[in-house]
């Protein structure tokens, strides 16, 4: 199989591509501008697979320096996201975000044996729907968006999302569209709250730590179980033009109590204190209902092996 996948040097596409080599015959080109430096010594030890390609250019003119046209399977990661980056940065996330979902599609109508085009959507297009009540929770993916009135930057993310959506349904390719719920392991980066928790932790030097969104409620889906679903689903060949959440199947914990299990792997004894602040207007709740993808896991999800591993790197990698 040859596949092309965007965005394969972050955590989840390189986490995909590991899982693909394991079949020595699967040739595997990447798209990354590497804007995001890396030292994931994962995606190093990959780079000298000689079933790997790195191109590291932007998917903007795809279609002038790849010339390859009997990809199988090609997995969409590439996109500008990062709460921070994202309200810093509204028009260019959803100019972005859109144009090279564009360029790809126009990329893949080019495939001669194209099996189908995944696409990585987000679990915020739910967000705005659960905040007015008007879906059902845990969520399921056959619901109406609600989109917010007031031009919040954070929301050109989401609206990327949609409209990236949309563009794959309406490409006449066949697609599956994914949904991730906060995954999370070793490797996934900084800007995300269990490394940053743990840093917190580990990094304070009073004996108190305050915990911002902490009534906030989220299920966390340890990566490889992601894979899993990812993996099972796309290439199951009657699985087409479908939408999948990928999270995980367990009951939402709260903020408060996620940095209560990260201080117990820690040993740490600092007090932790709960705050009102509510920090770039995050969802109060999220839940997938995995109803629809749990049929295609062969494996059990592991959140407390997983968060444990997650910690325990972090606390090795840490650098204050």
């Amino acid at each position: 199989m040859k596949y092309l996948i965007t965005g394969g040097a972050g955590f989840i596409g390189t986490k995909l591509v590991e899982k693909l080599l394991k079949n020595k015959k699967n040739k595997i080109y990447i798209i990354d501008n590497l804007s995001k430096k890396t030292d994931n010594k994962n995606f190093i030890k990959i780079l000298k697979n000689k079933n790997v390609k790195l191109i590291q250019k932007d998917l903007n003119l795809i279609g002038d320096y790849l010339k390859i046209y009997n990809f199988d399977y090609i997995f969409h990661f590439a996109a500008i996201l990062g709460v921070k980056k994202v309200i810093d940065n509204p028009y260019i996330t959803l100019k972005d975000n859109i144009l090279t979902t564009i360029n790809l599609i126009n990329f893949s109508k080019k495939q001669k044996k194209l099996k189908k085009i995944c696409f990585t959507s987000t679990s915020e297009v739910y967000a705005y729907t659960l905040k007015k009540k008007l879906a059902k929770y845990p969520t399921p993916e056959d619901i109406d968006f609600l989109i917010s009135k007031d031009y919040n930057p954070r929301s050109s993310y989401l609206l990327s999302k949609i409209v990236g959506e949309y563009l794959i349904s309406y490409s006449r390719l066949k697609f599956v569209i994914f949904r991730p719920h906060n995954i999370f392991g070793p490797q996934m980066g900084f800007a995300h709250v269990i490394p940053q928790l743990t840093k917190k932790i580990l990094n304070n030097k009073k004996n108190k730590v305050t915990i911002i969104n902490s009534k906030h409620k989220r299920t966390f889906c340890d990566i490889d179980f992601a894979i899993e679903l990812i993996f099972n689903i796309s290439h199951k060949k009657k699985l087409t033009n479908k939408i999948f959440n990928i999270g995980s199947p367990d009951k939402e914990i709260s903020i408060m109590e996620l940095a209560k299990k990260i201080k117990k792997i820690l040993n740490s004894k600092k007090k932790l204190i709960s705050s009102n602040l509510q920090k770039y207007n995050s969802p109060e709740k999220r839940r997938p209902n995995m109803k629809r993808s749990l049929n295609y896991s062969r494996i059990n999800h592991n959140f407390e092996k997983g968060l444990k591993d997650t910690v325990l790197w972090y606390k090795e990698h840490y650098r204050k």
